[in-house]
């Protein structure tokens, strides 16, 4: 099994099995320090300005200190006033260890929308950093396809979307959904892909041949 990065950011955060393995590496940044918590977990490294952290009172940022007091290397703390969100830098750090797995919790919803854009473009730096990128919410999961195909088993019920990140993604083929589609374009500035069905007996599978896609797959609970 592929050793994998996880990273628990400050939005919206059911508590699930994280499924850590020997070998993975979790990072929580900011306030998303509060999410591992829920899950009893130490994070390997908590990364962040904190200015989250700081506005959920002190509980949390006394957590810090312990943790900080008994283990420096543990904690990295960045300025305010920086280019990276907290996230992406995890990413960096993930990237800089060898990981090329990344599952991100905690990246979507919250008080913010710009965090939830900026988490989806973390997806696209991933992929062009050599890596696969997932945003992980409950039953739901973003992820970035770019000239490759990507296929999702037999037995899954629900919607999934595709988005063209390119102004024009060309060669889109969909096939075992609803709505299938041969070698066709998407554009960034029409949404013909959104909400497709799975069809729960057939393996659905997205290919694009030239360009960047966006997909979003929301999964039924009722199967």
């Amino acid at each position: 099994m592929d050793k994998k990065c996880v990273i628990v950011s400050a939005g919206d955060f059911v508590p699930v099995d994280l499924d850590l393995n020997d070998g993975d590496f979790l990072i929580a940044c900011d306030a998303g320090f509060l999410n591992v918590q829920k899950l009893g977990l130490l994070p390997d490294l908590i990364i962040g300005d904190f200015d989250s952290l700081s506005e959920t009172g002190s509980l949390g940022l006394d957590a810090l200190r312990e943790i900080e007091e008994a283990d420096p290397s543990r904690v990295m703390r960045l300025d305010v006033m920086k280019d990276d969100t907290d996230t992406i830098k995890a990413v960096k750090v993930g990237l800089s260890k060898g990981y090329t797995k990344f599952y991100l919790y905690g990246a979507l919803g919250g008080k913010r929308v710009d965090h939830t854009i900026a988490n989806i473009q973390t997806l696209t730096y991933i992929k062009h950093g050599g890596g696969k990128g997932y945003i992980m919410e409950h039953n739901r999961v973003l992820m970035i396809a770019e000239n490759e195909t990507v296929r999702f088993h037999a037995g899954n019920t629900g919607y999934i979307s595709v988005f063209s990140l390119s102004e024009v993604s060309k060669g889109v083929t969909l096939k075992g959904l609803m709505y299938n589609l041969d070698k066709g374009e998407l554009r960034s500035d029409f949404p013909l892909g959104v909400s497709n069905e799975f069809i729960i007996d057939e393996e659905a599978e997205i290919t694009v041949e030239e360009g960047t896609l966006l997909i979003t797959a929301y999964f039924s609970d009722e199967l």
